[in-house]
């Protein structure tokens, strides 16, 4: 893999993750906003008396008001970036946690569940696991290294590909742009010898991530 080739799987690395980060704070900011509203929005039983909703969760707050139909029709560059490409965002270790399956069944049961119907991808067949791991991997901000073995061979071409993406800015199409940098020894929060961390910012608001630890 040549230069340009690396810097365009960065970018693309880079593009899945500011989405998913951007989705994760919009959704909590929906639900932020309709947790403000729940309780004027309780209307009365039957008996005229509000219901008792003490005993509810917030899981339960939250699982009742996602919003699954936005996974019945999925823009062809989302679902591609996202749910093609975005598998290499997590770790093997990651697929057997969450849906004791290896990235390959994951990727079997979305393409058994979608097909492509001009500029989207439509679902064919729908469920519980499929629900699951959509939203999983739409929201989950666990995060494999931006490059690993299998892009680049040799702890030492890391580092040096991790140098030269030093300083490089990615502009979104929202107009929000991330900068990937090299840590020094001084910066605070970012885990220690990083060799690439990126500042994003989601909905305006810093957020830096390491990118390969």
């Amino acid at each position: 893999m040549n230069a340009d080739e690396i810097v365009d799987l960065v970018r693309r690395r880079i593009e899945s993750r500011y989405r998913r980060l951007l989705f994760v704070h919009e959704e909590l900011e929906r639900l932020n906003a309709l947790a403000k509203l729940e309780p004027a929005a309780r209307k009365t039983d039957a008996a005229g008396k509000t219901p008792d909703l003490s005993n509810r969760s917030f899981e339960d707050f939250v699982f009742s008001r996602i919003n699954f139909s936005i996974y019945k029709k999925i823009d062809t560059e989302e679902f591609v970036l996202l749910f093609c490409e975005g598998l290499c965002d997590y770790e093997d270790a990651f697929y057997m946690k969450f849906f004791s399956m290896s990235r390959k069944e994951v990727q079997e049961i979305i393409n058994a569940s979608y097909v492509k119907a001009g500029p989207v991808y439509l679902c064919k067949k729908s469920g519980h696991l499929l629900l699951s791991i959509m939203r999983t991997l739409h929201t989950s901000l666990d995060f494999a290294p931006l490059l690993g073995s299998d892009d680049i061979a040799g702890e030492d071409h890391i580092k040096a590909v991790a140098g030269v993406l030093n300083g490089l800015v990615i502009r979104h199409d929202d107009g929000m742009e991330t900068r990937l940098f090299v840590p020094q020894t001084a910066d605070l929060n970012i885990q220690d010898n990083a060799l690439l961390c990126g500042t994003f910012h989601p909905m305006g608001k810093a957020c830096t991530i390491t990118l390969i630890p």
